[in-house]
């Protein structure tokens, strides 16, 4: 007996000719049957690695009879709106004519709706469309990309062809879509959440895969129920939810054990004793990737394999659809270099199970086999891709500032060259913003040697002055001092020539004066007493004034924690909901506000 291919699925999605060996969804399957009843539209959500592909492609599927429904699985690809008229003209005898570059209708008016009813008289089936991995649209598609998206999915819905629509996401984006809202009002109407499994049914999905009829032709299995309970063992105690995906891999792990000395005679046997010491259910993914790296490393050289990995996962490491021209593109700008082609190394990545390929239209895409191994090559990148990451973050930033760069912003991006080289655009603004630095700071020279010349001719102006002074004060002290002694002589003589009558005058005049002195004293008094209740006033003004802009500031904040706060309510995201409504309560700006958010607290607590 030669050494077979793993019977199991590993990565890959369970499909409609799967049912045989899918286990541990019928009630989900129903319950998912029973939500798309009589609805246009569900918003299909839940955790990744919790199987939502498989219950759609192979629990779902096989609910309808062929002539019940038609059902295309739709991926965003380079742009979602082409990949739902790319989908539907494949299915078509009658193709929709598209733009060879845009993959757009030729036709501008021609609509979701105006596709699906082209579709539907050819058919006479009613049309599902799956859109599989809906979060890629929210965050890798552009603002145009995204709305025009969400008003042409709106008009699908309210018309009356035969369509239902499934969007099928992660819940961790689940908030993106309150955006959008305004644009499909009907987004949130109907949902369905799909939980990870519980360890106690991966226990009998375990049982049920071990003993399924399929495989009894390929493996034995000495004894399932402690097979599946060691299998279990290597999680976690208080792990209680597990991914299907992780089972699939170690089960796929130990088929390789079991089959590695095929004997002629006998089926490989799957046993307790095949499971080692260090195997960890959780880390199996991580270490499967490791194993596959380091074998790739020898023919492609030492980081080549994780490096075109790194290429195709998002900021987020959630997975990423290239083409093989796109993806070369893409190691090109980070200035990788292979030892053999890309071609080779993809159709290797493949074989080992990291890639998969994915057909739109006629040209092939690539992309990591599955959310949580994405995740795992996010968790491996060294060091100089992380900086090499980062530098690709802080160029995008530089590239959509305006104007010239300052002194400290080319001194921050320089030494991220190493890692990354500078894009065109950004490299000839830094050369620009260099020379223009370079000129302010000669202006800057020449206006200081300017301030210091002209200093030196005040200061010349200056010594002259002071000495022109002293010549005037010396004057000016013998001029006073030649009146003084005048002045001395004439009180002498008026001395001596008044009488009382002038001494009497004289008493008059100085009482005249303090009297005018005391007038001036009170008018003095009350323009202090006027001025100093201005600026009482102004003072107060300004307070007035500071406690007013408090308070529009705090009622600000309290509106944009509160719109936050709702968008999650609304999204049934309650525990997040409850944190924002407690931070807005203490900003809230009277009793009436504080009491709603209080209430919104309570309900937030009654629903989580």
């Amino acid at each position: 007996m030669t050494k077979q291919n793993s019977p199991f699925k590993f990565l890959d999605a369970y499909l409609r000719t799967d049912a045989d060996i899918w286990f541990g969804r019928d009630k989900e399957t129903s319950e998912l049957y029973d939500a798309l009843s009589g609805v246009k539209q569900l918003l299909v959500f839940g955790p990744s690695g919790a199987g939502k592909t498989s219950l759609i492609e192979c629990g779902l599927r096989n609910q309808f009879e062929e002539e019940d429904w038609f059902a295309l699985t739709i991926r965003k690809g380079g742009n979602i709106i082409s990949s739902v008229y790319e989908s539907i003209n494949e299915a078509l005898e009658e193709k929709i004519d598209l733009s060879e570059k845009t993959k757009m209708p030729t036709e501008p008016d021609f609509s979701f709706g105006d596709a699906v009813e082209r579709l539907f008289s050819e058919r006479y089936q009613p049309i599902y469309l799956l859109f599989d991995q809906f979060e890629e649209l929210l965050i890798l598609g552009s603002e145009d990309e995204q709305k025009a998206f969400f008003t042409r999915l709106n008009d699908l819905i309210r018309n009356r062809v035969p369509c239902r629509i499934l969007l099928i996401m992660r819940e961790e984006f689940i908030g993106h879509l309150s955006e959008f809202e305004p644009l499909c009002p009907s987004i949130f109407q109907h949902r369905f959440r799909l939980e990870k499994m519980r360890k106690n049914n991966v226990r009998e999905v375990i049982l049920d895969t071990l003993t399924a009829p399929r495989f009894q032709d390929t493996f034995k299995v000495e004894d399932p129920n402690v097979l599946a309970d060691s299998i279990l063992a290597k999680l976690p105690d208080k792990r209680q939810e597990i991914e299907l995906a992780h089972v699939q891999v170690f089960l796929d792990e130990l088929w390789d054990r079991a089959n590695t000395q095929p004997s002629p005679e006998t089926l490989p046997a799957l046993s307790k004793s095949l499971i080692q010491e260090k195997d960890d259910l959780e880390g199996i993914l991580d270490s499967f990737l490791k194993k596959q790296l380091k074998a790739l490393e020898q023919s492609y050289g030492k980081q080549m394999p994780i490096e075109t990995l790194a290429a195709m996962i998002s900021e987020r490491h959630t997975k990423l659809q290239l083409s093989e021209e796109e993806l070369q593109e893409e190691l090109h700008e980070r200035g990788i270099k292979l030892k053999s082609p890309l071609k080779n190394l993809l159709s290797d990545l493949e074989k080992r199970r990291l890639l998969r390929t994915q057909k739109s239209g006629i040209k092939t895409q690539y992309e990591i086999s599955h959310d949580l191994l994405a995740l795992a090559v996010g968790q491996n990148l060294t060091e100089e891709i992380k900086m090499r990451n980062r530098a690709t973050e802080i160029y995008g930033v530089y590239e959509a500032r305006e104007g010239y760069l300052s002194q400290e912003d080319l001194d921050y991006i320089r030494p991220f060259e190493v890692y990354k080289p500078f894009p065109t655009a950004l490299r000839e603004r830094m050369k620009e913003s260099a020379v223009y630095l370079e000129d302010e700071n000669k202006k800057k020279l020449n206006y200081a040697r300017q301030r210091v010349v002209f200093a030196s001719v005040l200061a010349l102006i200056a010594v002259g002055a002071a000495l022109w002074a002293f010549s005037l004060k010396n004057k000016a002290d013998e001029a006073t001092a030649v009146a003084n002694d005048q002045r001395e002589k004439t009180e002498i003589a008026l001395e001596q020539l008044k009488s009382e009558t002038a001494e009497k005058e004289r008493q008059r005049l100085l009482a005249e004066e303090k009297s005018a002195e005391a007038k001036r004293e009170t008018q003095r008094a009350e323009e202090e007493k006027t001025q100093a209740e201005a600026e009482r006033q102004k003072a107060e003004e300004a307070l007035t004034a500071k406690q007013r802009e408090e308070a529009a500031k705090n009622k600000l904040q309290f509106e944009e924690i509160l719109r936050n706060a709702d968008k999650l309510f609304k999204a049934r995201q309650f525990s997040y909901a409850k944190e924002k409504y407690e931070e807005a309560l203490p900003l809230a700006p009277n009793a009436q506000k504080a009491k709603e958010v209080q209430d919104k607290i309570k309900q937030c607590i009654t629903n989580q």
